[in-house]
C-alpha cells in the first residue's frame, strides 16, 4: 500500500519512520519542499517529494 503524508513535523516523522518500517510505501512532502525535509526522517525508508 502507498502512502502519502503532508507534513514532517513530530506527528508526520513518526507515521513515514513506522509506517516505512511496517513495509508501506511512504512519501512525505512538506510546505518548504522536500530538500527541507531532515535526512533522518528517510533513514527507515520513505521517499521525500513535493506537493
Amino acid at each position: 500500500m502507498q502512502v502519502g503524508i503532508i507534513g514532517v513535523g513530530h506527528i508526520g516523522k513518526t507515521l513515514v519512520r513506522e509506517l516505512s518500517k511496517a513495509g508501506y510505501g511512504v512519501k512525505a512532502a512538506n510546505s518548504c519542499g522536500p530538500d527541507t525535509i531532515d535526512p533522518e526522517v528517510f533513514a527507515s525508508g520513505g521517499q521525500a517529494v513535493t506537493v
